[in-house]
């Protein structure tokens, strides 16, 4: 999983936005990566009122190995769908290819972005109102989603390498596939960037190892059957599936919320309330819904069309599939708005598994705690050198200085030599005593297991 945060990053991104074609909601938050490497695009009209048409654009990208590409896509890619020859002759499908192509071109001929090691996925859609038509691009395993009738309809596939028209792509392009990687490092197999994997000058940009052109899907809008759209990254498809999301967004709806609050509550529910469990919900997250609006109608009026339909929906509450996501966390002693308190153990919460203090302690505290690093990297060499620790609580192992700094916080200090062996304490608060009593001993022995059972996939798919 690579390298996470002690504590999650909680602030979040939001943007809401309408006009006369759609009205959308975005949400994105870091969590608990130890950067954000996500962006967007939201464009209701990436044509002037001279224009014919009109013509909206939304995009998700993921990215992986760093934010640059991801960021150069937010940045750059509207510019580009507006230069292609095929945007202009009103040939969507073919204007997100060349879109996507051409963005790699473009990244290529930067001296800075081509010596980048990065990638990103991306889903994205374009919804043209003279055409009635709605069209995805995706390159990658974030995913976009279509609400007809209430049921979810896939506007696009996740790119894995295990899939076998992907895995005979890579062989055809002399790489290989190990441990369900491209090459044994990459978790999909296609992106804009990376490469690393693109270096073949015999080989069309589509033929490439690792290859940036997206599977498209087209779309016969049907206003009053089809009701919205769901762009994420693979930070929420991990925790929910596409009928999953697409509920959450009915129920957000008839409890009263906004796009952008139905938004932020989804990332709530899939943020994950502890490192100790499946690994699922500790990724970046971002997500944007867009609503279809019909002809003369705004996005109240749409909210409203919305609930008159009174889908049945397989989630009770926010709460309740927050409970479900992260079956393996005891919520036992939660009301619903203590589910959604509870974002993550405070530091010392680690060590006591107090757990009816963690409640009250979360509950009570602000979100500005210092943060530590936890390298789950090596606890899996930890558990590949010592059979035996596959038994015991993933927090076993040395405590890092880095931690102890932050319980310590302002008032407290950690003291060392130069070779970092000699370490004091200065200002031991309760829950660093109880810490400290436990250093020289078996941590196992103080931690009661993690019960690990989920049906959700855990880790990230990409490789950080």
């Amino acid at each position: 999983m690579g390298q996470i945060l002690s504590n999650p990053v909680i602030d979040k991104e939001s943007h809401s936005g309408a006009d006369s074609l759609t009205a959308f909601g975005l949400c994105a938050m870091q969590g608990w990566r130890m950067s954000m490497e996500d962006s967007h695009i939201l464009e209701p009209n990436v044509l002037t009122k001279s224009d014919k048409d009109h013509i909206a654009f939304y995009g998700i990208f993921d990215g992986h190995g760093g934010a640059k590409v991801a960021e150069y896509c937010g940045n750059k890619i509207v510019e580009i769908l507006q230069e292609q020859k095929s945007f202009h002759e009103g040939n969507l499908p073919r204007a997100l290819i060349d879109t996507f192509i051409n963005t790699d071109v473009k990244l290529l001929q930067d001296p800075v972005m081509k010596e980048d090691h990065s990638g990103c996925t991306a889903t994205s859609i374009l919804v043209s109102k003279s055409q009635n038509l709605l069209v995805c691009g995706n390159a990658g395993d974030s995913r976009t989603v279509l609400a007809t009738d209430g049921n979810a309809k896939a506007l696009s596939y996740d790119h894995k390498p295990t899939l076998a028209s992907e895995k005979s792509r890579i062989v055809a392009a002399d790489g290989f596939v190990e441990m369900d990687r491209v090459n044994g490092n990459l978790a999909l197999s296609r992106a804009i960037g990376d490469f690393e994997f693109k270096s073949n000058p015999k080989l069309g940009p589509e033929e490439q190892i690792v290859t940036c052109v997206p599977d498209i899907l087209e779309h016969s809008l049907d206003y009053d059957r089809d009701e919205f759209v769901i762009l994420a990254c693979d930070g929420i498809w991990d925790c929910l599936t596409s009928q999953d999301c697409v509920d959450l967004v009915h129920l957000g709806l008839r409890e009263g919320k906004t796009l952008n609050e139905i938004s932020s509550r989804i990332i709530d529910v899939c943020c994950a309330p502890t490192t100790e469990g499946t690994g699922i919900g500790c990724d970046n997250m971002s997500i944007v819904v867009v609503a279809l609006l019909k002809e003369g109608e705004d996005v109240a009026q749409w909210s409203n069309r919305m609930k008159s339909k009174a889908h049945r929906t397989s989630v009770r509450s926010f709460a309740d599939k927050r409970r479900r996501v992260f079956s393996y966390y005891d919520f036992s002693k939660c009301n619903d708005e203590q589910v959604f308190a509870i974002t993550t153990k405070k530091p010392q919460d680690k060590f006591t598994r107090d757990h009816e203090a963690a409640v009250a302690s979360v509950t009570a505290a602000d979100n500005d705690d210092p943060m530590d690093i936890d390298d789950t990297d090596a606890d899996t060499d930890a558990e590949n050198l010592d059979p035996s620790s596959q038994s015991k609580s993933k927090t076993s192992g040395p405590i890092d200085l880095a931690s102890l700094e932050a319980l310590l916080g302002a008032t407290g200090g950690v003291k060392t030599d130069s070779n970092g062996n000699k370490v004091t304490y200065t200002l031991p608060q309760s829950a660093l005593a109880q810490l400290l009593q436990t250093m020289g001993h078996d941590p196992a022995s103080s931690h009661p297991e993690n019960d690990s059972n989920t049906d959700h996939k855990a880790g990230r798919s990409h490789l950080q």
